[in-house]
């Protein structure tokens, strides 16, 4: 592994994960400059990483390991550097898409659902909240290939790696049905509509509700009872990183219980670091929105990378659906 002497790395990161904070006190204990750059998507970070790389560190979904380590693009770990990788819950390590941590570090995890207003729909407990809303209740969604059609093949009772035709015709038909009543597509700002009245329902992520159900009393997030994505996010070296050792040691100083507990407490992401957990205050640690359950985790699966046809197959059932020019994401 090559050293480097560089004093300034260049990062790739969601919005808030790692959390600024997080990322100001590694800065201030290694002495370095993070320059970061936020994406808000994987397959922004994969175009990113192509039109604009080297980077020495980028955060990326599990499929996106999968997929990006299949190519050779993620170099191997030096797991001597990463001692702290012993504060993580047993249950993030060993995943599919990389078994032994050999490429990339869970940082986060959560899950893929939807935010909504209890005074306005009720409650609510199944993907038809989202897909065939109450009369006059407009909803938004999320603007990832993989999650909006990963939903839409959960709910008609599929995997979301499911690249059969037959599948993707049922989540297609799903989708094209839904259309009339999305009013909001966007992985950027899925909670303010929710919070704000705009819409009823919202296809969102965990950790961001979680902080909007903890603030107004009339939203609730659900993982549906028909099932749901897991998600991780990890951090991962590029094999082209100018500065490798320099990754790694912004990568160790992550995963120190202290600088990890900023990410949970100041932007809702979900920790797998158990020692970074036992910091938080009791109305974090025992959020059930944060923290499922295993009965919650257990109804949900991870997105896998599903090769050169199978993405082929969902991105041309997303640019039909979503042709470019339209409304859409």
């Amino acid at each position: 592994m090559a050293g480097g002497d560089h004093t300034r790395l260049r990062l790739l990161v969601w919005p808030g994960m790692p959390a600024p904070e997080a990322l100001r006190e590694v800065e201030r204990r290694l002495g370095i400059e993070l320059e970061v750059e936020v994406i808000f998507s994987n397959e922004d970070l994969e175009a990113r990483m192509d039109l604009r790389g080297p980077y020495d560190l980028v955060c990326l979904s599990d499929y996106m390991v999968e997929r990006l380590g299949g190519n050779g693009r993620l170099a191997r770990l030096d797991l001597d550097r990463l001692p702290s990788l012993s504060n993580l819950d047993p249950w993030v390590l060993g995943r599919p898409h990389d078994p032994e941590c050999a490429r990339s570090v869970p940082l986060a995890f959560g899950t893929t659902g939807y935010l909504y207003d209890h005074s306005w729909v009720g409650d609510q407990d199944g993907w038809d909240a989202l897909f065939d809303p109450m009369e006059g209740a407009p909803v938004g969604m999320l603007s990832e290939v993989r999650e909006v059609i990963g939903a839409a093949l959960i709910a008609t009772g599929h995997s979301p790696n499911e690249i059969a035709k037959s599948a993707l015709s049922q989540a297609r038909g799903l989708l094209e049905a839904q259309a009339r009543s999305v009013v909001h597509y966007s992985s950027d700002n899925f909670v303010g509509p929710v919070a704000d009245g705009d819409v009823a329902v919202h296809h969102a992520w965990n950790g961001p509700s979680s902080v909007a159900v903890r603030a107004h009393e009339r939203l609730r997030y659900v993982v549906p009872r028909e099932g749901a994505v897991l998600w991780i996010t990890t951090g991962a070296v590029p094999v082209d990183a100018p500065n490798p050792v320099g990754a790694h040691a912004v990568l160790e100083n992550l995963l120190h219980p202290e600088v990890a507990r900023s990410t949970v407490e100041r932007y809702g992401y979900s920790t797998p670091n158990a020692a970074a957990r036992r910091l938080l205050p009791p109305e974090l640690e025992e959020d059930p929105v944060l923290f499922p359950n295993a009965g919650v985790l257990g109804r949900c699966e991870a997105v896998r990378d599903v090769g050169p046809e199978g993405l082929r197959r969902l991105e041309e059932l997303w640019s039909e659906i979503f042709p470019e020019g339209d409304d859409g994401p």
